[in-house]
């Protein structure tokens, strides 16, 4: 598995000026559950369309499997140069983390952020919290919402990235 060394290098060289702040996140409504009868490639189709409009500008999950809810997509959201940027992230099942094209980028200072968590429990002494994040950028009309799952008291990048973001917003 990637040291968060390499996968900060990973990502900077996406991204061209040093990383203040990343964190991982996926579509909104990743973590909700289906809704009863939504097992068809229909339910499943319909359910990755609403996916990705909640997601918007801020995802690239637009293909057919990211539509069924069949990949394993995520979106790194990076606070670099007084500039928030959106790297596209897939995790192997060994955990490994492949980084795509930059998705777009925003000046920081034009974001419009709306972010909630909610603590959903504990996972080995650590409070889990899940954590969704709402950003516009109102001159372009682009945005989107995402969510996660972070530790707290672990140093969660994810954690760090939202607490940064939303005081900023």
């Amino acid at each position: 598995m990637q040291t968060m060394e390499e996968i900060t290098a990973a990502v900077q060289a996406k991204v061209g000026v040093p990383i203040e702040h990343l964190g991982f996140y996926m579509t909104k409504g990743s973590f909700t559950k289906a809704a009863t009868g939504a097992t068809t490639d229909l339910g499943k189709a319909v359910g990755g369309l609403l996916r990705k409009k909640r997601g918007g500008d801020l995802t690239g999950a637009t293909s057919g499997k990211s539509m069924m809810g069949l990949d394993n997509h995520q979106t790194v959201l990076v606070l670099a140069g007084g500039t928030l940027y959106a790297v596209d992230m897939t995790t192997s099942m060994t955990g490994n983390r492949s980084f795509g094209e930059v998705i777009g980028s925003w000046p920081a200072d034009e974001l419009v952020v709306e972010g909630t968590r909610k603590r959903i429990g504990k996972v080995q002494g650590y409070e889990t919290v899940q954590i969704n994040l709402d950003i516009s950028h109102p001159p372009s009309g682009q945005g989107g919402r995402l969510e996660t799952v972070a530790y707290e008291g672990m140093d969660d990048p994810s954690l760090l990235f939202f607490e940064v973001i939303t005081a900023a917003g």
